[in-house]
């Protein structure tokens, strides 16, 4: 039942439905239509290939990394290849059995991948051969992080668990309260020194001891209100960045925050809402809101600096940083350039037919796209006009 209402909710919001209308004449409002556009950069697609069979937007936690040289990607068909990332030669492949939903998280020659089925795996990255496997008896659609031989992983049941890579061993967990209504889509958690921190479905943001498990220090970041289930939603796993010792966070229903990663201490906060996740350089954070429009803010006062609004219900994804503008991607295979400075979208490419869920990957002076169909395509820029 939790799972229909996730996904029912979910497809609401992406079509542009009210939840209020009462009325059968009411209008569904429509993705935005793509405006034309002066290409002001020399996009370069140096090589784009096919891995797998599509997910039938299952929304889930699929999304390339690198080690550098190669690029490991994987697909909900089982999939798994590792390709040279400048000039996208196969490198190696493998075909599991599993339903991949998560992943993979790269480290020290180890692939780390979760499961539909609630399963955490591991492959050799230098040949993808299998290194182990454990069933945690929960869907993983959050990527697992590693350090320091311990590999953690969320899934939808409120849980963040702690693994020995050596050998699956648990070493901890982590439990947090779920509601019954919540939004498909988990954003991994990320290790900062000896910190693991993490959002959850219920508003709380925390840290804690990534030897331990134990609670630094939590914070509500958003309290549930109103008198639906839909109207208390406030899931704040939607994205997560840690930069200068502060950690950027922004949730549904609520507002993108700054919190001091060694206190909790919460530094400011900006009303405006998220699913899909942000990206911050050295001065900004960039968020797309539930709505597909995109903010620019100050990183150290959370002041608005600029908002574009030319892609409404698009399904965009987190806008990363690239060289100096930011990448998004939307549901039609469409990727963006913006220009950070003002929120001018500078250059498009397609990518594939099929909508782009994660956000891109920079590796140097790549970025890497992987579409939901399992299109996996890199980009370079060779000048600005």
């Amino acid at each position: 039942m939790k799972f229909s209402l996730i996904i029912f909710f979910y497809t609401i919001l992406l079509s542009g439905c009210s939840f209020f209308a009462n009325d059968e004449e009411d209008p569904v409002e429509p993705p935005a239509e793509l405006i034309d556009i002066d290409q002001e950069l020399d996009i370069n697609r140096v090589w784009r290939t096919k891995i797998g069979s599509g997910s039938s937007r299952l929304r889930l936690g699929l999304s390339p990394s690198s080690d550098g040289d190669n690029v490991y990607a994987g697909s909900y068909d089982g999939s798994i290849l590792a390709f040279d990332i400048r000039e996208g030669r196969r490198v190696w492949s493998r075909n599991t059995d599993y339903s991949l939903s998560a992943g993979p998280a790269y480290l020290n020659n180890i692939l780390a991948f979760g499961t539909s089925d609630g399963d955490l795996v591991l492959f050799d990255s230098d040949s993808g051969e299998e290194l182990w496997k454990k069933n945690i008896g929960s869907e993983i659609l959050a990527s697992p992080v590693m350090q320091n031989n311990i590999i953690a992983v969320k899934t939808v049941d409120g849980r963040i668990r702690g693994y020995s890579s050596l050998d699956g061993r648990e070493l901890w967990s982590i439990q947090q309260n779920i509601p019954a209504l919540t939004i498909r889509g988990n954003t991994k958690p990320i290790i900062s020194g000896t910190y693991i921190v993490a959002g959850f479905d219920n508003g709380r943001l925390g840290a804690y001891e990534l030897l331990s498990g134990d609670t630094a220090w939590e914070v509500q970041v958003i309290s549930p209100s109103g008198s639906t289930e839909i109207d208390r939603l406030v899931d704040m796993s939607a994205g997560l960045q840690i930069v200068s010792g502060f950690v950027f966070a922004a949730g549904y229903n609520g507002r993108a925050v700054a919190v001091d990663l060694q206190t909790g201490q919460l530094i400011w906060q900006q009303e405006v809402s998220s699913l899909t996740g942000l990206g911050v350089d050295f001065s900004s954070l960039y968020l797309t809101d539930e709505f597909s429009n995109i903010f620019a803010l100050d990183r150290s006062s959370g002041a608005i600096i600029w908002q574009q609004n030319v892609f409404r219900l698009r399904d965009l994804t987190a806008p990363i940083p690239y060289l100096g503008n930011l990448v998004v991607g939307d549901l039609e295979g469409f990727i963006h350039w913006i220009d950070s400075r003002d929120g001018r979208v500078i250059a498009r490419d397609r990518v594939a037919n099929e909508s782009i869920v994660s956000s891109p990957l920079v590796v140097g002076d790549r970025i890497i796209v992987q579409s939901e169909g399992g299109t996996l395509a890199a980009y370079s820029i060779s000048s600005a006009n």
